[in-house]
């Protein structure tokens, strides 16, 4: 009987050490998990900041595989496309709502240059702008349908307005050529960012806010310039052959991002329909 005891005793003794064991394997195996998301030039989260809830989709831009370029529909800008055929046919690690449109003509309202080609020109708002060697410029035109020699950049996406400028949250839509009263509304958005260490950040919210508090939650995720995407029902946000968000109506255009160089050179004949180059107009 004592024996018994004894051996009760020990196994009541040896289940606190086992927990505790399978805790710290649980914890060690959290932290990598954490550490190997981190370590990815492209990693997706979600958070709230600024009392707004968001998704973040991080980009390295320091990390030379890295990708961001852009698609426009396959009829060209003037058509649209739904936002998952778009991904099928270009096969991005990630990809996001682009520039604004008329729903009318289905032309964009800003430049958009893919792979070195001007693929449109719209005339309003600042530039995303990204050399070859993943540079990530914020260039606002000088005035209203101002000509922009992009030649410099890979890729180009003016949209806007601008959120935040030098580390100040800074929303002026006017004197970037906007004039439609609606954008001022709460709305979901979608914007874009640059950090100090050359990340970008796409955060998207499906909570309806205005300009000024998307501007200060990219401020918060510690972005130093960025400028806000098309969103509302146009809102698409894709990561890791996962819909986070699907958009209500048809797009003219995206922005994509890639993890592979290789995999971007396979598909980029894709991204806009080869007739499609105004670059002897610039």
């Amino acid at each position: 009987m004592n024996s018994r005891k004894h051996a009760d005793v020990r196994q009541d003794m040896r289940t606190p050490y086992r927990s505790a064991l399978w805790a710290g394997l649980l914890a060690c195996v959290a932290l990598l998990s954490v550490r190997a998301a981190e370590a990815r030039s492209i990693s997706c989260w979600r958070t709230t900041v600024a009392n707004t809830p968001v998704i973040v989709i991080a980009v390295d831009m320091n990390d030379p595989n890295v990708k961001v370029t852009g698609i426009v529909a396959q009829g060209g800008c003037g058509s649209s496309e739904r936002f998952d055929d778009m991904i099928h046919r270009s096969h991005p690690t990630a990809a996001v709502t682009g520039t604004f449109f008329s729903v009318g003509s289905l032309e964009p309202i800003g430049d958009i240059v893919v792979d070195g080609r001007l693929a449109h020109r719209g005339g309003i708002g600042t530039g995303l702008c990204i050399t070859p060697d993943n540079r990530c410029d914020f260039v606002q035109p000088p005035h209203r349908y101002a000509r922009m020699d992009w030649s410099q950049y890979d890729f180009v996406c003016t949209s806007g307005p601008r959120l935040v400028t030098d580390c100040i949250p800074y929303v002026y839509p006017h004197a970037e050529g906007f004039r439609d009263s609606h954008l001022l509304h709460s709305a979901t958005r979608l914007a874009v960012g640059r950090t100090r260490n050359n990340k970008l950040l796409f955060v998207a919210t499906r909570k309806r806010i205005q300009l000024g508090q998307m501007g200060r939650a990219m401020l918060k995720l510690g972005c130093i310039d960025a400028i806000a995407l098309d969103a509302g029902s146009s809102l698409g946000f894709y990561h890791q052959a996962h819909m986070l968000i699907s958009p209500g109506r048809r797009l003219t255009n995206a922005i994509l991002i890639y993890d592979d160089r290789q995999r971007y050179e396979r598909f980029k004949s894709r991204l806009i329909p080869p007739t499609l180059d105004l670059a002897s107009s610039r």
